[in-house]
């Protein structure tokens, strides 16, 4: 007996010894991670009886001494935030948890709303509106619907903006609607007919192609359509007219049956190819020359054989013509403190009838493999002809030449390219193969009759050219790459690609001498070409990414054997150059919480020279510039940081968001010319060597919802610097002077703001203010560096009045300052008006008349800068006219729900 009860004892003792366990951890606040001082920290056991109590100290960490090898309750609570409890189960002596976030009632409140069907959520890395929470115009568009939506924005002529990034593409459904021209969907669909717009980045075609991450992300907005709405007919057509016997007629129409999707295009007009909704008073809208512009388009989409194949084609017909007059004048700083000017005076005639067809198809062979071909073809019949008078001075020799041109140009261009994509999951774990083939072709032929003629006043003499330039250019580029991806983890997976591609390029210009017609053509060695280029590659990718809860990271790698060759039978050149090209890039996001991301990348790569800048000669275009080629040139190595980070407020309504980089090429390839005092420029390219080029750039806006959250404010500033290199050679001796380098740097400081309310009652306006300093620093000539004051702002403003009537007008100015070339500030101001009237019971009609420029004082003068010039511009255009004009909107079922 006594052994038992001593038995009994030590079981006892070793249990009290061996069960006691230590529990530690650390509470801090999840927006932030700073710690939460003095929370409370409860223990109860299975039967919800307390068994520890205490609180985190100053770092927030606390721990429980004297614990049982068992389960536990935890209870986490601070004031102001949420309670949170877990389970646990202790083993062993003691335990460490990770730390514990809380978040403030305000943030719990806020992500509990965005479970609810709010105007704005957070899904993954998706934004997503709610179209129905945006009120617009009865039968607006979803351009006027995006308008709407806190964080975008859209230009007069159709660019989207989405927190500061463009744009690129634009989907319906997850598909693309007239792929050839996003404006197309954006400017037809309904915006009834739009359930959600979701708004996110991906990577670039390429880099899901060829698996490496180019750091390149395409903004993207998919209109995702109601239910209802996937079935119906719908469409508008609209005709202007207006004073200086202006005209323009456009249809749009579509035909939804769920998967099925038609559409049709057509526009003409005397106005100008690309004007979009014609007479759009957000527009510049000026009339450049004399246009006339014809356009057919038509999209077909649909779902085949049980849903496995998705095809999507579309065909566009393009008939544009023009003439125009035009007048510049040219600043060029060169060394000796010379400024080299020239004028110029030119008349151009231009058409051109252009087919394009393009169809994607998706076949989803079975569970395991799919493939995507895509097949595009052009053809276009071009005309050119261009008659433009030019003369050069500098101050020191007063005048130096002039060159009388006159070329005009028949030409075909004919090009098709087919790009294929299979993928085939190999195994459950997700191991993959994929397989990219692409092939393009391209022919270009022209005839060109140019006469030119040169008079070179410093030497008395005189170059007459008169011509028959025949050019045939042909180019096929077929490329293969073999992909195999893998997991290693559920957290990490790689890939391993091979890749090779051919590109060859003949290009054989033919340039013969007209003489008097007495004569048979003579060919002319320097203006002719007999050029074949082979660029053959050979490349391996590797690719790692990393994947946890709130960070992924990707790294890859992309090495290739570049081996490039060029002949020229002309010019007996044979050249064979081979490089080196490695491409890094490092991509890390970190999600800091729901509604705040941090992204860094980076990327290292070379510049490789072109055939371009290799060959040693090239065939003159006119008499007064020669361009060479440097078969010596190196590659040049880039390296680029971005930083961004962004953070959102869906209960405030605010948004941040700031964009950093920083970039520099070593050893960067660069342009090299020599002027004599003759005003004939020969260029080359050269390695800066020892040098780097910089490029760096800070850029953030800043949202909120002001006035009863009616109106968006928004504030934004950037401050951006580079600087590039040139060198130049002037003189009578140039074989014995020496180049001069040019370092042209350039910083660039901006702010301003905004203040948009659209809710399609009483009053609309979108205004918007900017300032901004330049400073432009060069080393050849110091005393022309300066610094400008810059500043500009537009508004736009709708007036709801009774009757259905509105007002609508757009107003626009801007200020480029005084500079050391240019003594006289460039002011740009104009006005554009509308007066519209809904028509009909269910306002499909509308009536308007437009008027732009109204006190006719729109500036007709550009400026423009480069390392060592400073142009000035002018051109023939209408900027003072008056449209009437009738739109009528037509929708059949489309949107409406079906009843019972």
């Amino acid at each position: 007996m006594k052994r038992i009860i001593f038995s009994i004892l030590m079981l006892v003792a070793a249990n009290l010894v061996y069960g006691q366990h230590t529990l530690s951890g650390r509470i801090i606040d999840k927006a932030d991670s700073k710690p939460l001082t003095n929370a409370s920290i409860v223990i109860l056991n299975q039967d919800s009886i307390m068994q520890q109590f205490t609180r985190a100290d100053e770092d927030g960490k606390f721990s429980f001494k004297s614990l049982m090898d068992t389960s536990y309750l935890l209870i986490v609570s601070y004031p102001k935030y949420e309670l949170i409890s877990k389970k646990i189960k202790l083993e062993g002596s003691s335990s460490t948890l990770a730390p514990i976030a809380l978040s403030s009632q305000a943030n719990l409140i806020e992500e509990v709303v965005i479970q609810q069907r709010l105007p704005i959520r957070i899904k993954g890395d998706t934004l997503e509106y709610d179209a129905g929470s945006f009120e617009t115009e009865k039968n607006a568009k979803l351009e006027d619907l995006l308008r709407r939506l806190p964080g975008l924005s859209v230009s007069g002529d159709g660019k989207i903006t989405a927190n500061g990034k463009s744009v690129s593409k634009v989907l319906i459904d997850g598909e693309e609607f007239f792929g050839y021209d996003p404006k197309i969907a954006i400017r037809n669909i309904r915006a009834d007919a739009v359930d959600k717009v979701q708004v996110y980045e991906k990577k670039s075609k390429q880099a899901e192609l060829t698996g490496i991450d180019d750091g390149v992300r395409e903004v993207t907005v998919n209109a995702v359509l109601k239910e209802e709405a996937r079935k119906g007919i719908f469409g508008n057509a609209e005709v202007l007219a207006g004073t200086s016997d202006l005209y323009t007629g456009s249809l749009f129409a579509a035909k939804f049956n769920k998967t099925e999707r038609i559409g049709i295009t057509a526009n003409t007009n005397n106005m100008g190819a690309g004007m979009g909704r014609e007479g759009g008073l957000r527009m510049n809208s000026q009339i450049t020359g004399n246009p006339r512009s014809t356009s057919v388009g038509t999209n077909y989409e649909n779902q085949f054989f049980q849903k496995k194949v998705n095809f999507n084609g579309n065909y566009n017909f393009n008939n544009n013509s023009n003439n125009n007059a035009s007048e510049s004048y040219n600043q060029q700083i060169l060394t000796g403190n010379v400024i080299q000017e020239s004028w110029s005076k030119a008349a151009t005639e231009n058409s051109s009838d252009a087919h394009g067809l393009r169809s994607d198809i998706r076949y989803r062979i079975d569970s395991t493999s799919n493939m995507e071909v895509n097949i595009g073809a052009n053809f276009a019949k071009n005309y050119s002809s261009n008659t433009s008078f030019s003369e050069t001075k500098n101050n020191t020799q007063g005048n130096v030449s002039d060159l009388d041109d006159n070329t005009v140009t028949n030409g075909d261009t004919r090009s098709n390219d087919i790009r294929l994509n299979y993928r085939k999951r190999l195994n459950k774990r997700g191991s993959s193969l994929n397989f990219h083939f692409n092939n393009s072709y391209n022919k270009n032929d022209s005839e060109s009759i140019v006469k030119q003629t040169a008079n070179f006043y410093t030497k008395d003499s005189v170059s007459v050219i008169n011509q028959q330039r025949i050019n045939n250019t042909h180019s096929n580029n077929i490329s293969g790459q073999i992909q195999y991806s893998d997991r290693i983890s559920n957290k990490i997976n790689y890939s391993l690609g091979y890749n090779i591609s051919n590109s060859t390029n003949k290009t054989e210009l033919k340039s013969f001498e007209r003489g008097d017609g007495s004569m048979p053509p003579v060919l002319d060695i320097l203006y002719s070409q007999d050029q074949e280029t082979i660029n053959i590659n050979h490349g391996m990718v590797a690719n790692l990414n990393y994947f946890v809860e709130k960070l992924s990271i990707n790294l890859s790698n992309r090495t290739t054997f570049k081996d490039q060759s060029l002949t020229d039978g002309y010019r007996n050149i044979d050249l064979d150059r081979t490089f080196w090209d490695n491409d890094i890039n490092m991509n890390v996001n970190y999600r800091l919480s729901n509604r705040k991301n941090v992204a860094l990348f980076y990327q290292n790569n070379y510049n490789i020279p072109t055939f371009g800048q290799l060959q040693p000669l090239q065939p003159q275009t006119n008499p007064l510039f020669i361009q060479l080629g440097n078969p010596d040139l190196k590659r040049s190595n880039n390296n680029s940081f971005r930083l961004n980070y962004h953070t959102m407020s869906l209960l405030k309504g605010t948004s941040w968001n700031m964009n950093a980089d920083i970039a520099f090429t070593t050893d960067p390839i660069v342009n090299q010319q020599t002027i004599d005092t003759a005003g004939v420029t020969t260029s080359s390219y050269i390695n800066v060597n020892g040098k780097s080029s910089w490029r760096a750039g800070v850029n953030t806006n800043f949202s909120k919802p002001v006035f009863d959250k009616n109106t968006q404010f928004n504030v934004f500033g950037s401050l951006n610097y580079n600087n590039g290199f040139t060198y130049i050679k002037y003189g009578p001796d140039i074989k014995t002077q020496q180049y001069e380098l040019n370092d042209l740097q350039t910083t660039s400081l901006s702010t301003g703001f905004g203040l948009n309310e659209q809710n399609s009652k009483g009053l609309d306006y979108d205004f918007s203010w900017r300032v901004s300093v330049d400073n432009q620093r060069n080393s050849l000539q110091k005393n022309y560096n300066y610094t400008a004051f810059n500043t500009s702002g537009s508004g736009f403003f709708k007036y709801f009045l009774p009757k259905k009537f509105n007002v609508s007008s757009n107003i626009n100015y801007s200020l480029d300052g005084p500079t050391k070339f240019y003594k006289k500030s460039l002011h740009q101001f104009y006005v554009n008006a509308e007066i519209s009237k809904k028509l009909l019971s269910n306002e499909s009609l509308t009536a308007s008349i437009k008027g732009f420029d109204i006190f006719n004082t729109f500036n007709n003068i550009n400026r423009s800068s480069s390392e060592t010039g400073f142009s000035q511009s002018s051109q023939q255009i209408l900027t003072r006219y008056i449209l009437v004009g009738l739109k009528w909107d037509f929708n059949k079922n489309l949107g409406k729900k079906k009843e019972g």
